[in-house]
């Protein structure tokens, strides 16, 4: 019999993904992460009814809300970056969950999934890129620049050629990768064990297998990439675990609205539980209060189970 890779699991439960709000999206044109590794558009198939709890009281996911904060801290905030430090110390020695409250005066640490962490330091992938590909460098004129900033419009035939003959031999490395490791991984699947891992193509372990052609696509965004000083062109979406699906859909929506995401919604194959009223922080998941337990986990997770007489799936 035929393996099929639709409908493998009966309930698909996310609670507060650290993924992009249209990370479940079909159309991998509203991609906007600068590598292609925000957007899954063969992922919702494999669940029969996807379930999504988020809550804007997380502090890893985005920047905490911060309704109960007194007149003063709100007016220090505004004032100068020392106020600042004393007021997130001040909410840090006075926090229940210092960690996501400190992470969240920083917007969070989801950002760190796409460009850097803290935000404020905007090197976009500079340091992850060289690191990854530290035997190719340089890849950018960047370093001439920086070294001689009165000649920065002047640069010399050597270096041009150096950076050329990196990217020439990188591409050709990326693609005997992909190469060699196609079919190994498809292999690897097919048999129901864990496939090889890429060492050029790390960003993309994330995928089961990577053909050469989305090598070469790959190959194309990072040169586009180091045109830009590895800097993103379009801010990261905000996570799903943060905001839901309330900045695709309905008409507030604008050019970000999704209407694959949306009829998702509308004929309720998907739902989606704001959280904000009683889930303050990420780790409220992992040592539940008593109304997390009932409001998130009893009543959203498991009576739909119940109801429906289901398991959380079959393979």
């Amino acid at each position: 019999m035929k393996r099929t890779w639709s409908n493998l699991v009966d309930h698909l439960f996310l609670w507060q993904p650290a993924v992009a709000d249209n990370a479940l999206t079909n159309d991998t044109s509203r991609d906007v992460h600068p590598l292609g590794l925000s957007v899954f558009p063969s992922a919702h198939s494999a669940a029969r009814k996807i379930v999504m709890l988020h809550s804007r009281g997380d502090g890893i996911l985005g920047a905490g809300e911060d309704k109960e904060s007194a007149w003063w801290q709100k007016a220090l905030l505004r004032s100068s970056p020392a106020a600042l430090i004393a007021t997130t110390a001040w909410n840090l020695a006075n926090s229940e969950d210092a960690m996501d409250d400190v992470l969240g005066y920083f917007r969070g640490a989801y950002d760190k999934k796409w460009w850097t962490f803290p935000s404020f330091l905007d090197n976009g992938f500079g340091p992850a890129i060289e690191e990854l590909y530290k035997d190719y460098l340089p890849l950018t004129f960047k370093a001439q620049m920086t070294t001689y900033p009165q000649l920065s419009s002047y640069v010399p035939e050597a270096l041009k050629r150096t950076v050329k003959a990196n990217w020439d031999r990188l591409e050709q490395d990326i693609l005997a990768e992909a190469d060699a490791l196609w079919q190994p991984c498809i292999d690897c699947l097919r048999n129901s064990e864990r496939p090889p891992e890429y060492t050029l193509l790390a960003p993309l372990n994330h995928r089961a297998s990577a053909s050469p052609q989305v090598a070469k696509d790959y190959v194309l965004r990072l040169k586009k990439l180091a045109v830009n000083d590895w800097v993103p062109e379009q801010p990261p979406r905000p996570a799903l675990g943060y905001v839901g699906f309330d900045e695709l859909s309905g008409e507030q929506a604008g050019a970000f609205r999704d209407s694959f995401i949306e009829n998702k919604l509308l004929d309720e194959s998907w739902l989606a539980t704001d959280q904000s009223e009683w889930l303050f922080s990420h780790s409220g998941m992992r040592i539940p209060s008593h109304e997390i337990f009932k409001r998130s986990f009893m009543a959203e997770i498991m009576d739909p189970i119940l109801k429906e007489g289901v398991g959380f799936g079959s393979y």
